[in-house]
């Protein structure tokens, strides 16, 4: 009942302040609220961010993050995402800009050309690769992702698997 009124509260501040800060372009942003509770449905953050959004026209829910983190990408205007800013739950906000490819070539930056044989002794350049995973709402266990013929983990590797719900350390393979 709390959250539900925060929220309310929220939408309320956001309508006034869109209401004043027309000429404002919106601007794609993401509200980070913490990490993902392991014993929360993904489906409760995804509702606590449609009602905040649900009675204002103009600002737009993106999406919803509940896996790694909490939280949601939103278009709004600079004194929107100020007012969001400084309530409890809101961890941080940052504006999510496009960022432009450093290569149009990527498989070959990455040298992983596909059926190709390698004629020399050593080891191709894609052996002992750590390849991180960012949470784009992916299940890990799609076939993109089957690790079938890949290596042990090089002992340099440093990260952890975090649980969420749905999700356990036996999903990870490390």
């Amino acid at each position: 009942m709390a959250s539900l009124l925060h929220h309310l509260f929220s939408l309320s501040l956001l309508i006034i302040i869109s209401s004043t800060a027309s000429n404002q372009l919106p601007q794609h942003y993401v509200v980070y609220m913490g990490s993902s509770s392991s014993g929360e449905a993904p489906g409760i953050a995804e509702s606590d961010h449609l009602q905040l959004f649900h009675e204002s026209e103009r600002i737009s829910l993106i999406h919803h993050y509940s896996h790694a983190f909490k939280g949601f990408s939103a278009m709004l205007t600079e004194n929107e995402a100020s007012a969001l800013a400084g309530h409890d739950g809101i961890v941080s906000i940052f504006q999510d800009p496009i960022l432009q490819l450093h290569t149009t070539r990527s498989w070959d930056f990455l040298e992983a050309a596909s059926g190709m044989q390698y004629k020399h002794k050593h080891p191709p350049m894609s052996s002992d690769v750590i390849i991180g995973m960012i949470d784009t709402g992916i299940w890990p266990e799609s076939p993109s992702f089957n690790d079938d013929g890949i290596g042990e983990i090089p002992s340099r590797w440093k990260g952890v698997c975090m649980e969420g719900y749905d999700f356990k350390k036996s999903n990870c393979n490390s």
